[in-house]
């Protein structure tokens, strides 16, 4: 027994001694953790320093990017910065506070903002270049703007204010501005590596993407280039566009008539291969979809091809064609796409960017013009117009009715302040093969020349917006109030992308309103091939007088006649209308 007892005492000794050994273990564990977090965290932030910069909050903002990189991540800011006329960097000031840990107060008024960090405050106001630091004045290099209930304050000089960093890396490099609340300089090396890493994020600025981009729609038959004018895609000069197309879900490119637009060529060996040269490359296309560029052969399901015998089209799909320039391809939405020498996945800024230039995408015409020998352009200013005596249904419903009946298609330069009244027919113009135009929103009296370029841009841009609205379309050409124009209506229709459209022949049923016999003569007697015809539909002898003329002309058989809309009537003459350009007639 005394042995026993023995045994057990020193069995429980033991036992304590193994427990409290477990219990030191565990002790010694959790001050390793401990020790050790911080310990990690200071060597993942030094590998961020040395990536980022410093060991201070970044931040990189790109312009026109809603979207700027910090710490490797992006951040949504709810508007994007953009460059003054100055190429001063605009950025929202919450964001900049948001982001880089910035207390943000404003007055009552939401003019004046305190901006404050740590023991240093600095303050603002909306239009002023008067930036007051910690009590001392300093000079802004640009007032602070709100736009669109978003304020906006010159980065640069904001956070030199605070003794912060800040790097500017040009457009065709990405279009970022660097932030860094680090004293540390930002270094050439340092800048390279944020660059890097920020693209990543953001993507290529709206520069870098736009170069070497092509821009394309279904049923449109041309292409943009780099951002420009958008082009033709005809196979050859003289003739009428080949439109890109979608068949069974894919969508298809008319390869020799897309190439020559781009300045390369297609040419067939009239068996079964086609030969592609674009910008180096040269490229093999079978008829049966097998394909080579620069002799590796491409391969996946979307690399097809389509033949339209009846037209003697040969067509790749948008995939292949991406093979066949060396590009990326890019659904855009709404039947547009692009084609660019970066890889838009997930950059949906610059998609957006890219949408906005394809405007100039209009859809193919020409397709069903008959052949004549004498091609017109009718085209009615001032519309539209409503129910008066003897047409219930309104006069311009009833021109409609009547141009219908005759087959023909013509071009309305509609105001905005008669738009409003008057719409209920506005969904037949596109649907029966007229073409929209812009005849300002108020018809200014006093003539576009004597407004300002902002007055300009206002009359014509909202009663674009409005045409838009009511007819499912923007327009694709404009008139000037009473034809009248100068450098500074070109320089703006320039920039709208619209060409401005006159006349050859005045009917002068302005003058004689009710009188369908003037105007009908002064069409027999004035009209030619690719004349451009002026008349208004506010008219009964308008009304009456055009469609006589029409009749007149199509039972003549000397000679064959057309009736078209002005882009028709372009695309039958081989011409492009360019925006801001002046045509009177096209022949």
């Amino acid at each position: 027994m005394p042995y026993r007892s023995a045994y057990r005492s020193t069995y429980r000794r033991h036992r304590r001694r193994r427990r409290n050994s477990h219990y030191g273990v565990l002790i010694a564990l959790i001050l390793v953790i401990i020790v050790a977090v911080p310990v990690a965290f200071h060597i993942v932030k030094g590998i961020s320093s040395a990536i980022f910069g410093g060991d201070q909050n970044q931040l990189v903002y790109q312009i026109d990017n809603s979207r700027a990189c910090q710490d490797g991540k992006a951040v949504d800011l709810g508007a994007a910065p953009y460059r003054n006329g100055g190429s001063t960097a605009f950025v929202p000031i919450d964001s900049l506070c948001t982001n880089l840990g910035l207390e943000l107060t404003w007055d009552s008024a939401g003019t004046t903002a305190s901006v404050t960090y740590k023991d240093d405050t600095a303050n603002l106001k909306v239009g002023s270049t008067v930036l007051t630091y910690n009590g001392q004045d300093q000079t802004l290099s640009a007032a602070p703007e709100t736009k669109e209930g978003v304020t906006y304050v010159p980065v640069r000089d904001v956070c030199q204010a605070f003794s912060w960093q800040v790097g500017e890396v040009g457009a065709e490099q990405g279009d970022l501005i660097i932030v860094s609340q680090s004293k540390k300089a930002l270094d050439d090396k340092k800048m390279s590596k944020i660059t890097e890493e920020a693209l990543k994020v953001l993507g290529p600025s709206e520069s870098q993407v736009v170069t070497g981009s092509i821009l394309m729609r279904t049923d449109s038959d041309k292409l943009i280039l780099a951002g420009g004018q958008a082009k033709e895609m005809a196979e050859e000069t003289g003739k009428r566009g080949s439109a890109a197309i979608e068949v069974d879900g894919t969508r298809y490119i008319p390869l020799k008539a897309a190439m020559a637009a781009l300045g390369g060529s297609a040419s067939f060996d009239g068996k079964e291969e086609w030969t592609v040269e674009y910008n180096g490359m040269t490229s093999t296309v079978r008829t049966n979809g097998k394909t080579n560029v620069n002799g590796d052969r491409v391969k996946g399901d979307e690399i097809k091809v389509y033949q339209d015998d009846e037209k003697g089209r040969f067509y790749v799909s948008a995939q292949l064609f991406a093979a066949l320039t060396g590009k990326h391809y890019t659904d855009l939405g709404e039947g547009s796409y692009a084609f660019t020498d970066m890889d838009l996945n997930g950059f949906d800024s610059q998609k957006a960017h890219l949408n906005t230039l394809t405007g100039g995408l209009t859809q193919a015409i020409g397709e069903n013009i008959p052949d004549a020998d004498v091609y017109v352009a009718l085209t009615f200013d001032d519309g539209p117009t409503g129910a008066k005596d003897g047409y219930p249904d309104g006069m311009t419903a009833t021109l409609l009715d009547g141009l219908k009946e005759r087959g023909v298609h013509a071009t309305f330069f509609m105001c905005g302040y008669r738009l409003k009244d008057f719409h209920s027919h506005c969904a037949r113009y596109l649907a029966e093969g007229h073409e929209l135009g812009n005849h300002t929103m108020n018809h200014p009296m006093e003539m576009l020349p004597a407004l300002s370029e902002d007055r300009i841009r206002e009359e014509i841009e909202s009663n674009s917006q409005l045409i838009e609205q009511y007819c499912g379309a923007r327009p694709t050409v404009m008139r000037p109030v009473g034809g009248s124009y100068d450098d500074k209506v070109q320089s703006v229709m320039k920039e709208l992308g619209l060409p401005i459209i006159n006349w050859d022949v005045d009917t002068l049923d302005w003058k004689t309103k009710t009188d369908p016999q003037s105007v009908k003569q002064n069409i027999l007697d004035q009209v030619e091939d690719g004349s451009i015809v002026l008349m208004h539909d506010l008219y009964s002898g308008t009304i009456e007088g055009v469609l006589a003329a029409i009749d007149e002309l199509q039972s003549r058989t000397d000679k064959t006649y057309a009736f078209v809309t002005v882009s028709e009537l372009a695309a039958v003459k081989g011409v492009s209308l360019e925006p801001g350009q002046v045509y009177t007639n096209i022949k």
